[in-house]
């Protein structure tokens, strides 16, 4: 196995108990999504940072302060957006499952305009492996997935 696919695995087992947490907390706790998230990536961060610390690469930490601008520019934009809705959406649908397979289709969005980026500007972005069957397989596996969580009405298989 591929080691980028192996840790993609193990970063699936291991976020699934962390969307079954959401809603739980939610409903027996009372406590919200949001602040769910701000302290579960608190503590990501902290974790992640003292991981690279005992490795002996806490350094990497502190690069150029205008990459650290872009990188804070990103998560306080599109990272506090995206995940902040999803954290919400989590407790709202149906199944706690949709909203991350819904999310998941950002993947097919990445993989089209990765390949794009590469042509136009190679100069900035790695060449990327694409055909059209794995977009097929990202398809199918979405497409699958969102089967499995019960589909757009959520009644699908009950």
């Amino acid at each position: 196995m591929a080691p980028w696919l192996a840790k993609a695995a193990l970063a699936t087992l291991a976020v699934t108990p962390v969307f079954i947490a959401i809603p739980y907390l939610k409903r027996n706790h009372g406590i919200d999504p949001l602040v769910f998230l701000a302290w579960y990536f608190g503590a990501t961060a902290v974790s992640v940072a003292a991981f690279l610390a005992i490795a002996g690469r806490g350094a990497e930490l502190a690069p150029r302060p205008l990459v650290i601008a872009a990188i804070v520019a990103i998560g306080l934009t599109l990272g506090a957006t995206a995940n902040g809705l999803l954290f919400q959406a989590v407790t709202l649908a149906p199944n706690p499952g949709l909203p991350p397979v819904v999310y998941a289709t950002s993947s097919m969005i990445v993989f089209v305009l990765s390949v794009l980026l590469a042509a136009l500007l190679p100069q900035l972005f790695v060449t990327v492996s694409s055909d059209p069957v794995r977009l097929s397989g990202i398809a199918l596996v979405i497409a699958g997935l969102f089967l499995l969580a019960g589909g757009a009405s959520g009644g699908a298989g009950r």
